[in-house]
């Protein structure tokens, strides 16, 4: 048999591997536009309230952190909401202590702190809350963090507040 050079040496013919491999590209393509194209699921921006417990942090750390203040994520970044307002569980108040002064013994017992965050979120119906990319959730317990401060807290409670 001879082969003629414009055919190429299957014949003119497509190969069943280039065939396959063609299916697959277009199959890659189809999922990249897929993936791309905007959800369908409605989504609302509703102003979102936080309670958030923080245990175990030294009374001069609690008495640092103040309602106005502006508190973020530790691992994303993302502003979580401001503190509009904060509660102390136990009765202790820390002692006042000058610069040059001892500071107070560390095994008094840390105060439990509520703080009530408010932020803007965007709500999607299936999925949950969202404050950027991640979804917020009752229960988690992340690394907060203000300008002065680091702690680790639990969120206790999420309200989507009715205007």
């Amino acid at each position: 048999m001879i082969c003629d050079k414009d055919q190429g040496p299957s014949g003119g013919r497509l190969h069943w591997l280039d065939l396959l491999l063609g299916l697959a590209l277009l199959v890659l393509v189809g999922r990249a536009v897929l993936q791309a194209w905007p959800r369908v699921d409605p989504k609302m921006l509703k102003t979102v309230r936080l309670e958030v417990a923080v245990d175990d942090l030294a009374a001069e750390l609690a008495a640092q952190i103040a309602t106005g203040q502006w508190v973020k994520d530790g691992t994303t970044g993302e502003f979580m909401g401001k503190i509009i307002k904060k509660t102390t569980n136990s009765g202790f108040v820390p002692a006042e202590h000058g610069l040059g002064e001892a500071s107070p013994p560390r095994d008094l017992p840390a105060p439990g702190l509520v703080l009530v965050l408010e932020r803007e979120g965007k709500i999607v119906e299936r999925e949950g809350i969202f404050f950027g990319r991640e979804t917020v959730r009752s229960g988690q317990q992340r690394n907060f963090h203000t300008f002065y401060v680091e702690f680790t807290g639990t969120i206790n409670r999420i309200v989507v507040v009715k205007e």
